[in-house]
């Protein structure tokens, strides 16, 4: 009798070790606060572009907001635009402004940097620009919000974070924007 319930026993135990090995492990999310996050951006500005062969454009203090309802970030920038090239001849001037656009954000594996996505242009103003620069100003929101930020990397996650990721057994996956932070989706890897 004490050998079948042993044996019984064994059998129940390989049974339920079976039935934890086949459970595949849970997405996990991990959370980044709004303060976090803006410490991230801020790290990537100030740059400056060259933009339409005619203008120097610095871009600089981003400010975030969450878009909750549509999982996207909404960054307001300050703009210093200077002349170059013909107009820059024709006018030394600097001018202020701002920039107002929105995003979602991405994974890039290649790279292991998090990346700006469909980045949409809100509004463009530079104070005080005189009529022969309204053009090229105008032409540079698009260009500025599609050439430069398009795609932008603001965050490369380092070498040693995605190694002990994947010894965990987790991947980067999708991005939540929430009202008061971001929520980074961790996958689980795939075994092969």
């Amino acid at each position: 009798m004490r050998r079948i319930l042993l044996s019984a026993s064994l059998a129940l135990m390989a049974t339920s070790l079976i039935g934890c090995a086949a459970l595949r492990p849970q997405p996990k999310t991990l959370n980044i606060s709004q303060e976090r996050l803006m410490q991230l951006i801020s790290g990537q500005f100030p740059f400056n572009s060259k933009m339409l062969d005619v203008l120097d454009v610095g871009v600089s203090s981003p400010k975030i907001s969450f878009d909750a309802a549509n999982n996207r970030i909404n960054t307001s920038l300050d703009l210093n635009v200077v002349g170059s090239g013909i107009v820059g001849l024709l006018t030394k001037r600097e001018y202020k402004g701002g920039i107002d656009l929105s995003y979602g954000l991405r994974f890039e594996p290649s790279d292991n940097s998090v990346r700006m996505t469909d980045v949409k242009l809100n509004k463009l103003k530079v104070d005080g620009a005189p009529e022969l620069m309204e053009r090229p100003i105008s032409r540079l929101g698009v260009a500025l919000a599609q050439k430069l930020l398009s795609d932008y990397p603001l965050y490369k996650v380092s070498a040693q974070d995605m190694e002990a990721a994947k010894g965990w057994g987790y991947k980067p996956g999708a991005f939540k924007i929430g009202a008061t932070g971001l929520a980074i989706t961790l996958d689980p890897i795939e075994k092969k």
